[in-house]
């Protein structure tokens, strides 16, 4: 199981001690007398692991990028991908192949520090891109994981496979799991027995084997419609109010749908949620939030304010008079605002799961400690919450999507299991991608936005508002929630059952069925010839 940061875990610890303080105000400061040292420590940028992964316009500009990218390239935005070539053929079979509208394109490039690495371009949102992926010379850990059970090895042998399958030497998997490299060889001997094969060249070709007949099993199976990526890109729209990155799914001359995304659940790279769009037949009109993604986050304004502005923008230059919005998690915020500022605009909103205002410290009571003193810290010494929040961005862009199950949900039993699951993999990728290409600028704004009381505002949100919230969600209170519906004028609260806050991923078609109806109540559904 993944282990929370030493760093971030002494100071959990030391923030959990005032939950139970029982002296003056004052003395609250001891408990984290020491810290400053270690968050001057635990602030300092550690080496990014992990492939590569960029945006590109077709012109070959840098537009995004991820952590490992931006360390390891050192390519400001809008430089030229093609200045990285590793001969100026490379260059120039990249540019043919992008002219020629080539689905798939390829590019070797040369790194300060690594040698050679090759780059796969796909093009994304109707070819507006191109998402570059660095090929790693390994296998993906599903595929590992289900190698090693296959062949039924142990936790020790599965850790050294782990290591061989990336092309590390016997000395070098020694070294990293603190064993001797005797014991190493034997594993690896134990390990060939297992397989059936003779050496170790057989032993990766049959891994790499396994790993191209799933890629093929992936690409014929039935069912979705939408071909897997690995996470959507976005259109730049310029308006009023700046450069927002925006994603558009579902039909186009379906239900409009504004979407304001959650801090952890992506936009547009889960594929049943893009399905249930396209059957439901939902307009679904997605710009990246201030601080996340392309949208910069406009120096001394609020995130609130500025979203709502250039969601307002966007709305009026593609022609759409009245729209549905749909929030995920802290996005309800963002919602909120809408409905309340341009009422006229806001047909309804879908919150799911909804995020409600910071009313009482008693909210907390039914979340696990960790949650409970994260909220407390957020609102008590916010200065210190975000580096708290920045030790664990920078911990997840290190070792990769898979600690934020734990690192997020730890004690939340039921969200952890599900993030877990191989599926909401591309989800959490593409969430983490949009909140760590501006150094979790945007993220670290919800964290501060979570524990707001908005309380007064509510109560003059006259729209229809819907609160959803999963019954085995741990990480906000039911009781706030449905005190939120009761505040809002038009608002309902519904539980969904099986449900945690994981909502989005597990039981995607529930927000998006309830959007519909919304959506038919007010008008918004096209005339269907006929009927």
């Amino acid at each position: 199981m993944t282990q929370i940061p030493s760093d971030s875990r002494r100071l959990i610890d030391a923030i959990a001690a005032t939950l139970d303080h029982q002296g003056p105000a004052s003395g609250l400061l001891d408990h984290v007398a020491d810290m400053p040292s270690l968050l001057e420590a635990a602030s300092q940028i550690r080496p990014t692991v992990g492939p590569m992964v960029m945006l590109v316009d077709l012109a070959g500009r840098l537009v995004s990028q991820n952590a490992a990218a931006a360390t390891r390239l050192s390519l400001p935005l809008g430089g030229m991908i093609t200045d990285l070539a590793l001969t100026p053929e490379a260059g120039n079979r990249f540019r043919s192949e992008r002219q020629a509208n080539a689905g798939v394109v390829t590019l070797a490039i040369a790194t300060p520090a690594d040698g050679t690495v090759l780059l796969l371009g796909h093009l994304v949102e109707g070819g507006g891109s191109l998402l570059m992926t660095e090929v790693e010379r390994s296998i993906a850990p599903d595929l590992r994981a289900s190698l090693a059970k296959a062949f039924g090895l142990i936790p020790s042998e599965a850790q050294v496979l782990d290591g061989l399958l990336r092309g590390e030497a016997a000395k070098k998997i020694a070294a990293d799991l603190g064993r001797k490299p005797g014991t190493v060889r034997q594993q690896i001997k134990a390990i060939m027995t297992k397989m059936g094969v003779h050496s170790q060249t057989q032993l990766v070709s049959t891994a790499y084997a396994l790993s191209l007949s799933h890629g093929v099993n992936l690409a014929q199976s039935p069912g979705s419609t939408i071909a897997p990526r690995p996470h959507q890109g976005a259109e730049l729209f310029t308006g009023a109010h700046g450069v927002v990155g925006l994603h558009c799914f579902g039909p186009p001359d379906g239900i409009p749908v504004l979407f304001m995304h959650g801090a952890l659940f992506g936009i547009a790279a889960f594929g049943p949620m893009r399905a249930a769009a396209e059957t439901l037949g939902l307009r679904i009109i997605a710009p990246e939030r201030p601080g996340y993604g392309y949208t910069p986050c406009a120096h001394g304004t609020d995130p609130v304010t500025q979203a709502c502005a250039q969601a307002l923008d966007l709305l009026d230059r593609r022609g759409i008079g009245r729209v549905v919005v749909l929030a995920h998690d802290i996005g309800t915020r963002f919602a909120a605002r809408l409905a309340h500022d341009a009422p006229d605009r806001v047909a309804a909103v879908i919150a799911a799961p909804a995020t409600p205002p910071m009313q009482t410290w008693a909210q907390t009571s039914d979340m696990p400690t960790r949650h409970r003193v994260n909220a407390w810290a957020a609102q008590h010494l916010p200065a210190m919450m975000d580096k708290i929040v920045m030790i664990g961005l920078r911990q997840i862009a290190r070792r990769g999507i898979e600690v934020i199950p734990q690192l997020v949900f730890e004690g939340c039993d039921h969200d952890q299991a599900f993030l877990a699951r191989p599926e909401a993999g591309e989800a959490l990728q593409e969430g983490f991608h949009l909140a760590w290409a501006q150094h979790g600028e945007g993220f670290r704004a919800d964290m501060r936005l979570t524990n707001e009381n908005w309380v007064a505002e509510a109560a003059r949100i006259k729209v229809p508002f819907l609160c959803l919230h999963g019954a085995r969600s741990q990480t906000v209170s039911r009781r706030a929630v449905a005190q939120l519906a009761e505040t809002l004028p038009q608002g309902q609260f519904q539980l969904v059952e099986d449900a945690g806050h994981s909502m989005p991923l597990s039981h995607p078609a529930v927000a998006l069925r309830a959007a519909l109806v919304a959506g038919h109540r007010a008008g918004l559904g096209s005339t269907v010839p006929g009927f």
